[in-house]
Order: structure tokens, then sequence, then C-alpha cells
């Protein structure tokens, strides 16, 4: 069976023959309907709502929260006008439409970055703030959730009669999907906030990871619904979120109210990127996708949580992931280096967390639970401290898995595990 493993900006030619050796794949997307197509049909067809253009008033002022530069992947720039047509056709004056970019806890922007996510034309007719998450004169208590999470949101935003949530839905390894309510916490939430909700990523039992945090996901998740209650007390007026394939193509949109059209995309996003298998393997040889889903090990771990849902415990993932921006987060340093075993990483995370963090103790998890070969450019010892093999070629992986793979009953190839869930049926 020949198949292409991407890697970085190019990919390994794999010929490789097994008794048993199954592909594991996003369903291709029967005729791509035309972007324009897909995006005026979802606004102008909302989900348990009416049209953006028959809520907001000519006076009334708006805000957009967009996503940040590191996901520029759902091309904000060009679903953007559609959002900004129906306010257009509302009489809303620009003066009166305010953009918040969701940056969570992640770094400033700068003019290139805001004029990449906004498109030229939105950027030179409109204003975009990025929100601070450490900036308390414009932060605003509005609740307390049911887990105890005390959220302080952007005061801009509240200042506004109505907010529109945008963003993309995928995958999301603790919050189940992404899109929707994230565009509120972690999107314009105090840094505090944040960090008490993703705490909720550990197991409140005992030690380890929260086993009722994982990808896709949403009840019964802690994490996504505390994220859910903190933006009902924002109590968004819209929503407009897109959904791309693996080549960044759009596949579907969803409109209208926050909570169920992001439910309605949720559904859509399992129905073409799941897939189905009927028992685990032995062993998985997966890729992340290529740049830019493997340009570092903090966002490569997205491919890792997806793979093991397709092998058994104890068997053997081969991940082709080039990471050449290393290990991608100085908190992931941390955590691996600086701590002898899973225990006291724990203590660590739980000591202090951060999403960078939590993620560093979950690879550490996996790699007690399945033996991992990384195909990457790191240096070949740097994650030895918790027994992950560095190769820089696929064909030495294969040969380091030799007896794993000659014993093997079944063996899955991967090539988009970055943004393939496999559900067992």
């Amino acid at each position: 069976m020949k198949i292409s493993m991407k890697y970085g900006e190019k990919h390994f030619d794999l010929n490789f023959e097994h008794k048993n050796v199954k592909i594991i794949s996003s369903l291709s997307s029967p005729k791509l309907k035309r972007e324009e197509e897909i995006l005026k049909y979802a606004i102008e067809n909302p989900i348990d709502s009416p049209r953006l253009k028959d809520i907001v008033k000519p006076d009334e002022d708006v805000c957009i929260i967009v996503p940040d530069v590191t996901r520029l992947w759902q091309k904000p720039s060009v679903y953007l006008p559609y959002v900004i047509k129906e306010l257009e056709e509302a009489g809303v004056k620009d003066d009166n439409i305010h953009f918040i970019c969701a940056l969570g806890t992640h770094r400033k922007q700068n003019e290139e970055e805001h004029k990449l996510i906004m498109g030229e034309d939105l950027f030179n007719r409109f204003e975009i703030i990025d929100h601070d998450c450490r900036d308390k004169d414009n932060l605003q208590y509005v609740g307390t959730t049911s887990f105890g999470t005390e959220v302080y949101v952007n005061k801009l935003a509240l200042q506004c009669k109505h907010i529109i949530l945008t963003g993309g839905i995928v995958f999301h390894d603790i919050a189940g999907f992404g899109g929707g309510r994230k565009a509120i916490l972690p999107g314009i939430s105090s840094y505090e906030t944040v960090m008490q909700n993703h705490s909720l990523s550990l197991n409140p039992n005992g030690p380890g990871s929260n086993p009722k945090v994982r990808t896709a996901l949403m009840d019964g998740n802690p994490f996504s619904e505390d994220m859910l209650e903190a933006a009902k007390f924002v109590n968004p007026s819209f929503l407009f979120n897109v959904i791309l394939d693996s080549d960044g193509n759009f596949t579907a949109a969803v409109a209208g109210n926050y909570i169920t059209a992001h439910r309605k995309g949720c559904e859509i996003l399992k129905s073409i990127d799941s897939f189905n298998i009927k028992e685990k393997a032995d062993v998985i040889i997966a890729s992340a996708g290529g740049y830019p889903k493997d340009i570092d090990l903090y966002q490569a771990s997205k491919a890792l949580s997806n793979s093991v849902e397709a092998v058994r415990e104890g068997g053997t993932i081969i991940l082709v992931a080039q990471c050449i921006e290393g290990l991608g987060h100085k908190d992931m340093e941390h955590i691996f280096y600086n701590f002898k075993n899973n225990a006291e990483r724990e203590k660590e995370v739980r000591r202090e967390y951060t999403i960078a963090k939590f993620f560093a103790f979950v690879i550490c998890e996996m790699a007690v639970k399945y033996n991992i070969i990384l195909v990457s450019s790191m240096d070949q010892k740097a994650l030895e401290c918790c027994n992950i093999k560095i190769t820089n070629n696929l064909e030495d992986a294969i040969y380091y898995a030799k007896d794993a793979i000659d014993n093997a009953d079944l063996i899955y190839l991967m090539p988009t595990a970055g943004s393939t869930l496999p559900v067992q049926s």
C-alpha cells in the first residue's frame, strides 16, 4: 500500500505492506460548493434565530469577536464581509461596529497581523482591538459559574448592545470542539478566568487528567460546560462559524443562535472528519498533516491525541511531525525537563496551571501507555526524559518498530491525524 505522509513543507512516500493494514482518513467532500454559496446560505438561513439584519437596529452598537492570527486557517478575511453586509442592510453605521480580537492569553498582534485577519478593505474601514487578559481596568465581572469559575470579560464588548461570535469549528482535545462559546472563554476573558476554567482539565478525584475532558465531547465535559456558562452571562446575539477541510476549503458554515447553531456545526464536522473503526490497532503510523499543523510539538500534540483513539493501550504510535520550531512553548520545556516523573509533573501543573504545561503533561501520560516514536527534526534526545524516541526519517522509525509491526494483527495508517478523529463503533 502506497501513501504520502506530510512532514513540514515536504512529505515521506510510504510503501507499506502488511497482512492487515487500513487507512483512517477524513471523508472526501463530494463536490465542494463555491465558498460564496456556503457563506451566503449560512448567513441568510440562521439556525434558531432571525437574520442578523433583523436583530440589530441602526443606532445600536455591535461588537464582533474575531479570531487571532494563530487561527488564520479559518479565513476570517473571507467570511467577515458577509457579516458586515448584514449589518449594512440593517442600517448600522461603521462607527457603531467594533472588532475585538479574541486573543485569550496569547500575545498582542501588530498592524500587519490585523490586516491579515480583517482583509485590507475591512482593516481600512474599522478599528480592531486586541483583547488583553491582564488589563484589569478593561475587565468586568459578570458572574460565577457552577464550577466556581469567576468570569471577567472585556468591558468594551459588554458596552455594546450586541455581541457577535465568529470563528471556526474543529475537534479540540480538551473543549471537545472549537468555535462557539470559546470566543468568550478564553477569547475575551481575564487571565484568572481562563486559568480557573482550564484547571478543570485535571482529574478532581484523583491523579492525572480529567477523563471527562476529551475530543468531540461537550455534554458532561466540565471544561466545555464551564465555557458555555460563561458565554451565557454575556448572552451573545448571533454566531457565525465556519468549517474547513484539511486543504483549507470551506465545507460548511453555520449562523444563528450561539448555542444551537454551534452544535449543528459540530455535528457537521463529525460527519466529515470523524472515521468509524471497528477495533483498535496494535500499531498506527500517523502524520500531523504537515506545516503548520506540525510546526511544533504543541501543535502536533493534537494529532497525537487523535491517534491514541485508534490504538490499543500498550500499542505503538509512529507520529510524523517535523516540529521545526521544537516544543513550541517554554512551559512545555519546563514540564519535560525539570521533573523526574509524572507525579512531580502533575504537582507542578496543579500548582500553577497553563495550557502548555497541561499538554506536556498529557504527552508524558501518553508515553507511559503507548510506545511513541516521533519522526521529527528535533534533537533525537529531546524527549528521552519521557521515553519518546525521536528519529529524523520514517524509514528508521519503522525499523525501530519492526517487532511491533511484525507481530501486529492490525495496523492503521493515518495521513491527516491532526484533523481526523477515529471513533470506535
